[in-house]
Order: C-alpha cells, then sequence, then structure tokens
C-alpha cells in the first residue's frame, strides 16, 4: 500500500493494533489490513501506477506533470528522486509535497517553514543558495555557473543568510625536508558577492559573517579577515538591490577603513531600513562615515552597532547627523561601546528636541552619574522616546534621582531599563510607577484610536 508522503509514518505505527486484536476470530482471514503498508506488496501494481513509474524513471527526459490527473500527479511528485537538477525542477514544480520531501530530507532540523512564509520551495533554495556560497572556494568560483544558479532562485531568494565564506588557499612551497609549507597569503579576497546580490531580484535581507567554522586545527587569523575588495563587491550588489531592507554585517573584522569604501556605495541604495555592523572593529572613524550615511539615506529606520570600538568622539559625530535627518531614525543601538560620559551627553542634547528617535540602547557604555543627570534632563522634555536601555552602567544614586525625577515629567517613554545601575530601591519604585502610568496612558489612547477608527469604518 502506497503511503504518501503527506501522512507520517509514526501515525501507522500509533494505529497499529495489538497481537491480541490480530488473533480476534474475524481477524484472522482478512486480507486487505489498511494498518499494515505491506500488506499489497505481492499484489500486481495497476496500469496507471505503472506508467507514474516509469514517468518518474525518465523525468529528466519526459516531463509530463501537467498532462497527469490530480490523483497521478501526486503520486509522482511523492515518489520523484530528490536529486534531480535544479534547471528541471524549479520551473516546472510549484511548491508542495516535492519541496517538502526535498527539504525534511536533505536537513533534519531547522525546517520551520513559517519562517519562510510557509513555501517549501522558498525554504529549499535559500538554504541550497546559503550552503552553496558558504562552501565555494574563490578558486572555484565559475561566473557562468553562479549566474545560471541565481536566475533559477532569483524569484524565490528573499533571505539570504550566510555563515562563512571559504579564505582563498595559499599557495605552497616544499621545504628542504620534502614537507609542503603554505606561504604568506598576499590577499584575502573571497568569492565575489556581487552577482548574487545584483541577480536576486527578490532580496530584502542579506547577513553576513566572515570567517570559516569548524576549522579546527587548521585556525589562522586570516581566515576570519576580509578585504577591501570584498566591501567593493557587496557595495556595487548593494547599487542594483531593489528590494534590500535589512544589511547585516556582524562578527567580522569590518574597521574605519573597509566601512567608508563599503557605505561610498550604500549611500546610492534607497530601500534599506535596516544596518547592523554588530561585533565588529568599527572605531570613531567609521561612526562618523556611518553618521554621513545617515544624512544622505532618508530610507534608514534603525542602526544597529553593538559591540564595537566606538567613542565619545564616534557618538558626537552620529548625534550631530541626527539633527539632519530629513526622514527619521526610529532605532539607535549602541551597546557595548566605551561612548562615556561625553558620548551620551552629546546624544541627549539632540534628543531633547528629537520629535523622531523612539529607542536608544546604552547597554555598557561606560557612563556615570554626570551623564544620567543629562540624561534626566533630556527626558523631560523628549517627546518620541519610548524604549530607552541604560543597564550596566554605574549610576549610583544621584543617577537615580535623576531618572526618577525625569521620567515624572515624561509621558512617552514605556520601557527604561534600568538593571545594574546601582540605583536605590526607591529610585526603582519610583521610576516603574512612572512608566505604569506611561503604558496605561499608552493602553487608553490605543483603544480611543481602535474606536474612532471602527466607527469610521461603519460610517
Amino acid at each position: 500500500m502506497r503511503v504518501p508522503h503527506t501522512i507520517p509514518c509514526n501515525t501507522y505505527q500509533v494505529y497499529h493494533p495489538s497481537d491480541t486484536t490480530e488473533n480476534l476470530q474475524g481477524e484472522v482471514n482478512r486480507t486487505l489490513r489498511s494498518e499494515d503498508v505491506t500488506w499489497d506488496k505481492n499484489i500486481p501494481s495497476t496500469l496507471v501506477t505503472l506508467c507514474v513509474q516509469s514517468l518518474v524513471s525518465n523525468f529528466k527526459d519526459k516531463q509530463a506533470l501537467q498532462l497527469l490527473p490530480d490523483e497521478d500527479r501526486c503520486l509522482l511528485l511523492e515518489t520523484l528522486p530528490i536529486d534531480l537538477p535544479l534547471i528541471i525542477t524549479v520551473p516546472l514544480l510549484e511548491d508542495g509535497i516535492y519541496w517538502k520531501r526535498c527539504s525534511q530530507i536533505r536537513w533534519q532540523s531547522l525546517n520551520d517553514v513559517r519562517d519562510y512564509e510557509g513555501s517549501w520551495k522558498r525554504l529549499y533554495l535559500e538554504r541550497h543558495l546559503q550552503e552553496y556560497i558558504e562552501n565555494l572556494a574563490p578558486e572555484d568560483f565559475v561566473h557562468s555557473e553562479v549566474e545560471s544558479l541565481v536566475h533559477l532562485c532569483s524569484s524565490y531568494v528573499k533571505r539570504l543568510n550566510i555563515l562563512q565564506l571559504q579564505a582563498p588557499q595559499p599557495p605552497t612551497f616544499l621545504g628542504s625536508n620534502g614537507y609542503e609549507w603554505p606561504t604568506e597569503i598576499v590577499s584575502v579576497d573571497h568569492i565575489n558577492l556581487e552577482p548574487f546580490i545584483k541577480g536576486l531580484v527578490c532580496l530584502e535581507e542579506l547577513h553576513i559573517m566572515f570567517g570559516v567554522r569548524q576549522c579546527g586545527m587548521n585556525f589562522a587569523w586570516i581566515l576570519f579577515k576580509f578585504s577591501a575588495m570584498d566591501c567593493l563587491n557587496i557595495g556595487m550588489g548593494l547599487n542594483s538591490a531593489k528590494c534590500m531592507k535589512t544589511l547585516r554585517i556582524h562578527r567580522s573584522t569590518l574597521d574605519d577603513t573597509l566601512v567608508t569604501i563599503l557605505l561610498q556605495h550604500m549611500v546610492k541604495n534607497t530601500t534599506i531600513t535596516r544596518v547592523d555592523f554588530s561585533h565588529c572593529n568599527i572605531g570613531d572613524n567609521g561612526a562618523l562615515a556611518i553618521g554621513k550615511l545617515l544624512i544622505f539615506q532618508p530610507t534608514l529606520k534603525e542602526l544597529v552597532l553593538c559591540n564595537n570600538k566606538i567613542g565619545a568622539a564616534g557618538a558626537s559625530g552620529l548625534a550631530s547627523a541626527l539633527t539632519h535627518r530629513s526622514s527619521p531614525l526610529k532605532l539607535l543601538d549602541l551597546r557595548l561601546n566605551v561612548i562615556g560620559n561625553q558620548g551620551v551627553t552629546d546624544l541627549c542634547s539632540v534628543l531633547t528636541n528629537s520629535e523622531h528617535l523612539q529607542a536608544l540602547i546604552l547597554v555598557s557604555c561606560g557612563f556615570t552619574e554626570q551623564a544620567a543627570i543629562k540624561i534626566g534632563h533630556m527626558l523631560q522634555q523628549n517627546t518620541s522616546l519610548q524604549a530607552l536601555d541604560v543597564s550596566n552602567n554605574y549610576l549610583g544614586e544621584v543617577g537615580g534621582e535623576a531618572l526618577s525625577l525625569g521620567i515624572k515629567d515624561n509621558t512617552t517613554l514605556l520601557k527604561l531599563d534600568h538593571r545594574m545601575t546601582g540605583i536605590t530601591k526607591e529610585c526603582e519604585s519610583s521610576i516603574n510607577m512612572s512608566l505604569k502610568h506611561n503604558i496605561d496612558r499608552y493602553k487608553r489612547k490605543q483603544r480611543e484610536l481602535a474606536e474612532a477608527t471602527g466607527n469610521n469604518d461603519e460610517e
């Protein structure tokens, strides 16, 4: 009995009858046993089934899928081999049973189709392209092959999450003892990502991490570096990315020089709304370059610079850029950058009259009660900030009182994370009480807005 791929085998195991049931008087001579998937193993297949099996065996040469009735088409899709060339399957086979089989057989985990808008075809092609890029060595890069693969996947790939990029292999020389030794790598250029970014016309998210996973005993720092040419290629690709919304380069050696090269081309892109350069080596000069991007990039809404080397000068440059924003930045994340009291002070001077920034994250930024006082004064006048995180900075009793007084006059802040700041219990209680009042006010306004909208719709 053919078991459809959509019915799990565990279902049959659960409903399999016990030995006692099988030995009942009415069960002994029963020939048709639906609970036994092998009951009809020795019964000859129907002519229709044989025809479908023949089509499956010769599918590369004869793709007669559209000529079959629905039932026979399902049988064909459930038995097609999953190693057919993509050049055949992608244009011909729609989303459904076949792509679900391919995904579940090839990968045993991370097959939550909900992360891919319910599309098994998108899941398979995104993960296939990811593995292809991650395992492609620079010396094996063939432009025509890459273009062909990108063309096939272009309409289905919306997110590309690259967790590694193969480093170029160093040339070797033969030592006096007969062993081959690697020479110093002159170039650290990885594969050219421009054809992928430019060719994937529906690409909305690009996540890149330069490095090699599971390198083991072959570890070398050179495996985790990337070059100016890599940045240039990414930037050139972004020029043509008409749907790109999120760019994330993280856990990489992206420094001031490299980020400047990248931003020179990013400035021409008008669709990116989120930039994430977390866990890199960006310093003050890089932050100043990013500040210039804020001025000329009106679509950017979220900027994440977590765990870099940005100091007070870089924070001041970002603050200065916020004053020139024609289209507002909604989120600024500077956690794990030691911007100190001066950097926070400069940010607060801008946010005092800001009408746009909604979330500011300053976790472990190395400031004290001096900056906390400025934050308190800023909160008294700010009307846009909804979330503020100052955790893991020592503010002490003075800083806690400044925050408490500042939030009492604030009507928009809904979340203030003050953990591990050394403020007193009294200040914590006062802050939480003020936040509760703001949250209740916000919910009340939302209900009133919903009721007003509902009335307008009825009218």
